[in-house]
């Protein structure tokens, strides 16, 4: 079997993705190729489509979009060039031009964002582009599509001519129609057109008065319409000229094709990427759609889907409004295959199509709704039995179908399969059938490859139990209001909740007893202890998220505690200024008064100045200050704080603070750097707030608080 069989793509409606990726197209090849895309079994083949799809969504997301309108391929034309005397059509050309000047918009914008799109741009970069093709186009095309007069002397010589000589056929026409106007041989209307060219309208009765060309009658027959003699001469002149005007800008057309012939290669190049990148980004409008993202490569064959999305279900869901449930789906090589089991239309077929899709269209280079942090494999052979086909008529041939199916699944499952098979074992009699789908199961198991299966059976569910690498998972149920919540538990087996479901769709409890007493006692018993332990397990998940809830609030209540008690040391730190700046200016008010008295007293004034100077020189020493405080804020300040500045040293408190707060405490060895410098330097020792730094030519001492790790020194465990 060689690559993913059609059948598995109908199964799990890949189908439906590809429609809703090809409608995002501009172009048709690119609309193409999506209806018939397949998933690789190879990641490399598909590796960088994905990085190219994930790039454009990046694109789409920031507002720093690709330039990307409407493009129409033309390439099928090119292949005619090779013909010495084929030329290319106006619009042909026009759309070559205008393909040349999307792809130089394209380098003005990797100009700005090659850093961002490097995936893309390395794609990009590869075209070699010759802004003159447009050029040589524009001179000759004009943007409606037509041959510009300047594209040659002679045909704006011949055009000039052409208008001379309808100007000229005009006032012929205009004298004729005048004179036959008098002698009362036109109809009201006068004039018409016939074949573009300007006719009489003359009355029938003098058809034969008028010299011209016959140019037609009208329905009635009361008009005939006829060119004047005068002006078919001019006319005839004119044709002349149009025919010369026709082989100039066919001329004018081949120059302009042989001039483009040896960029044939270069302009299938462009045309290529741009239908790629129409393909890319059709993927990523998909994604941006349904939240896509790319997840990681799995190198251990490891399916790992977290907040999975049926992909389908999720872009309906939006439209509709509708909430969909996302799911945790795992399986690795300790964990294989997981038997899903619970009510019927409780989710267990979605969850297995949930995986499927996802698995199709990963492989297919598609982005997947899923949490980023999801790994996913890539496996050669994905196999499905998926019933929704079965029906009362046809139950013997569903059944020996799924049996060939089985017998197809047993031969090709190996370690690179991955196999999904809903309602395992139904078809045949509950025994007998859920029996052999358990051998089934076993070989399954044997053949190490990965897969889900969904059940009623309670046999599979305990074979879940015992066969190494098999596992157990359920669709919850809500006892409570007798409905589910399409959640998927792993670890334990599913009840059916037959009777529960029974009784909710409203069948008397006297019929459910009466079926009770007729189903063996153990599976009853069975069912009624998984559904009790789903029960209490619900509960207990209940309380677990309650008291979760209540520590994450006190969790949040202690950090605000911290920061209100932070900022209160700040605000404390700066009352202890305050109150020093006071508490400064009254020992300068005391000294100045000291030196004045002494002046007073001694009347010394050689002494009394050079105190003066030398207070004055100190002061000047110390570090300028606001004095322009009022003294009422002062005095409170003071009042408020003084008995807690003589408590503790504020200072002290608020530095330790600050480096509890810091992500990472610098250690001897470390490289750091200093807030807002550039400057390098290794740490030789760590002191209670501050670090001594080596610069290599000098050391310095700096608080800890201000520094930044530029990187760790390796440590040996």
């Amino acid at each position: 079997m060689k690559g993913i069989h059609p059948k598995v793509l109908t199964d799990l409606e890949f189908d439906a993705i590809r429609r809703a990726a090809a409608e995002k197209t501009v172009t048709k090849p690119a609309e193409n190729h999506l209806l018939q895309i397949v998933p690789a079994t190879d990641f490399s083949e598909v590796s960088d489509s994905l990085k190219l799809t994930d790039e454009w969504l990046k694109s789409l997301q920031s507002g720093n979009e690709i330039p990307f309108g409407e493009f129409k391929p033309f390439t099928d034309e090119l292949e005619k060039i090779r013909v010495a005397e084929y030329f290319l059509e106006p619009e042909i050309l026009r759309e070559i031009s205008h393909t040349v000047k999307l792809l130089l918009e394209w380098k003005k914008f990797f100009k700005r964002f090659k850093e961002d799109f490097p995936v893309i741009h390395d794609y990009f970069s590869a075209l070699d582009l010759y802004p003159e093709i447009a050029k040589e186009i524009d001179k000759v095309i004009a943007p409606d599509g037509s041959i510009k007069d300047t594209a040659s002397p002679e045909l704006a010589a011949i055009r000039k001519e052409i208008n001379k000589q309808k100007r000229h056929r005009t006032e012929v026409f205009n004298k004729t129609k005048y004179r036959y106007d008098r002698l009362g041989m036109l109809d009201e209307i006068k004039e018409s057109i016939a074949d573009g060219q300007p006719v009489l309208a003359v009355k029938a009765a003098y058809r034969h008065q008028v010299q011209g060309n016959f140019a037609g009658v009208s329905r009635s027959g009361n008009i005939v319409f006829i060119e004047p003699e005068e002006s078919h001469a001019i006319t005839k002149k004119i044709r002349v000229l149009l025919s010369d005007e026709q082989n100039e800008i066919i001329r004018i057309l081949k120059n302009l094709t042989g001039y483009l012939r040896p960029y044939t290669g270069d302009l299938h190049a462009y045309e290529s990427f741009l239908i790629r990148m129409d393909i890319m980004r059709a993927k990523a409008l998909l994604a941006l759609e349904m939240d896509a993202v790319l997840p990681r490569l799995s190198e251990t064959s490891a399916l790992k889907l977290y907040r999975a999305f049926h992909p389908l279900l999720l872009t309906e869901g939006k439209k509709s409004g509708r909430k969909v449930i996302p799911q945790d789906i795992e399986l690795n090589t300790e964990r294989r295959i997981m038997v899903i089991s619970g009510p019927n239309a409780g989710g267990k077929s979605i969850t297995l199509k949930t995986a499927g899709l996802i698995q199709l269209m990963w492989q297919a280079g598609f982005l997947v709704p899923v949490h980023p942090d999801s790994e996913l494999p890539f496996f050669k052979k994905i196999l499905t039995d998926i019933g929704d086909n079965q029906s009362i008529e046809n139950q013997l041939s569903t059944y020996s179908y799924r049996l060939k199916n089985m017998r197809l699944f047993l031969r090709l499952a190996d370690k690179n399969t991955f196999f999904l098979i809903d309602e395992f074992g139904t078809g045949s009699d509950p025994e007998l059938g859920g029996t052999l789908a358990e051998v089934f199961l076993e070989e399954f198991q044997k053949s190490g490859a990965f897969g889900i299966v969904t059940t009623h059976y309670n046999n599979l569910k305990m074979a879940a139990e015992r066969l190494p690498g098999v596992f157990n998972a359920h669709m919850e149920f809500d006892l409570q209001t007798l409905s589910p919540t399409y959640h998927l538990r792993t670890g334990e087996p599913g009840s059916s909740f037959t009777y529960e479901v029974a009784a909710k769709m409203g069948i008397p409890y006297s019929l459910i007893n009466k079926a009770k007493k007729k189903t063996d006692k153990r599976k009853v018993k069975f069912d009624k202890m998984l559904a009790d332990l789903h029960q209490r397990q619900k509960s207990l998940r209940e309380e677990r998220e309650q008291l979760e809830t209540e520590r994450d609030e006190l969790r949040r209540q202690k950090e605000n505690l911290a920061e209100q008690e932070y900022r209160l040391v700040q605000k404390l730190d700066a009352f202890k200024s305050l109150y020093e700046l006071e508490n400064r200016k009254q020992a300068e008010d005391k000294k100045i008064l000291e030196i004045f008295d002494k002046y007073r007293q001694t009347k010394d004034r050689k002494n009394f100045f050079k105190q003066i100077r030398k207070w004055l020189d100190k002061e000047t020493l110390k570090p300028s200050a606001n004095t322009n405080i009022p003294k009422k804020k002062l005095k409170k300040v003071k009042e408020s704080v003084r008995k807690e500045l003589e408590k503790a040293d504020v200072r002290e408190k608020l530095a330790q603070m600050e480096i509890e707060r810091m992500p990472a405490v610098p250690e001897p060895g470390d490289r750091v750097r200093v807030s807002g410098s550039t400057a390098n330097a290794t740490v030789e020792s760590v002191g209670k707030h501050k670090a001594v730094l080596n610069y290599g030519k000098f050391t310095a001492e700096v608080p800890l608080k201000d520094l930044e790790i530029v990187m760790k020194k390796s440590r040996k465990k």
